[in-house]
């Protein structure tokens, strides 16, 4: 089973295979955006496990500061948001599995601006039947340095079924408290409308 976690890196960025419904958080100037996959079974998913190389400082140059220097993705503040990402997941009510489980997680934090290759939603065919991506729905997304990305992959097909993002939602000066990566991360799951299966709906 470990042998199916995959190379999040190679797999998962850039992020042209997730459509974004973008809305706003409570500060105006801070997209959220989060998408599901059109075919994904989210809602039968009871475990998960983190990929791989989860503890694994990113060397792709989004990644770093302009110094060269780690502001976000140094150990100590990947630890606070994976425990802040798994916060969330507990209180949806899923368990941590690393034999078998449904799905694995991912996330990403930017140490510099970007632009992300986002979707506006999808267009229905078949008389309402069935949905599709069209060019149409393609566009970018400016996003801050402190953005931060939370993947879902499910664990049989290995294929991206949900993201999650927030533009700018860290910064230094916040990086060091727990409960402000706590709350910077809840603004994502906010988003997150599903529960594992054996969960209260």
């Amino acid at each position: 089973m470990f042998n199916k976690k995959i190379n999040i890196m190679k797999k998962i960025f850039p992020l042209v295979m997730l459509c974004f419904v973008l809305s706003m958080c409570k500060e105006p100037e801070k997209t959220v955006g989060t998408d599901s996959s059109l075919s994904a079974n989210i809602e039968n998913y009871k475990t998960y496990d983190w990929v791989k190389n989860i503890d694994q400082i990113p060397s792709d140059k989004v990644f770093i500061g302009p110094n060269g220097i780690l502001v976000f993705n140094n150990e100590s503040a990947r630890s606070k948001i994976k425990d802040a990402i798994q916060y969330e997941l507990s209180a949806k009510g899923y368990k941590m599995d690393n034999i078998n489980p449904d799905f694995y997680v991912n996330f990403t934090v930017l140490e510099q601006p970007a632009d992300l290759t986002t979707f506006n939603g999808f267009q229905t065919v078949d008389n309402g039947l069935d949905s599709v991506r069209t060019p149409e729905n393609v566009q970018k997304t400016h996003v801050d340095a402190g953005t931060v990305l939370i993947d879902f992959i499910d664990a049989k097909t290995s294929k991206q079924v949900w993201q999650g993002f927030a533009s700018g939602i860290l910064k230094p000066d916040m990086i060091n408290d727990q409960s402000k990566v706590r709350a910077a991360i809840s603004s994502i799951f906010e988003k997150y409308k599903y529960k594992a299966a054996t969960a209260s709906r």
